[in-house]
């Protein structure tokens, strides 16, 4: 693959990255620590799929709680 063929890749895919909000490339990592946190917990897959499930809501709900605050506070600002 040549230099200019490597640019003509990655330049649509920057675009899209520029375009898309920034919280958006977190949400794949909520759901690999809580997944990566009930595999550790737990030996059985189904016991595996419901807690990764669990924490998901947990990460999701505390973090979404913070991005509200600081939501407001620049809101108020």
């Amino acid at each position: 693959m040549t230099a200019i063929e490597l640019l003509a890749f990655v330049a649509p895919v920057a675009t899209l990255a520029d375009r898309v909000p920034g919280f958006f490339f977190g949400l794949p990592l909520v759901a690999l620590a809580s997944l990566v946190f009930a595999a550790t917990h737990h030996e059985d897959p189904a016991a595996i799929r419901l807690s990764t499930v669990h924490w998901t809501v947990w990460l999701g709900g505390i973090l979404g709680m913070v991005l509200a605050g600081v939501l407001l506070l620049g809101w108020f600002a």
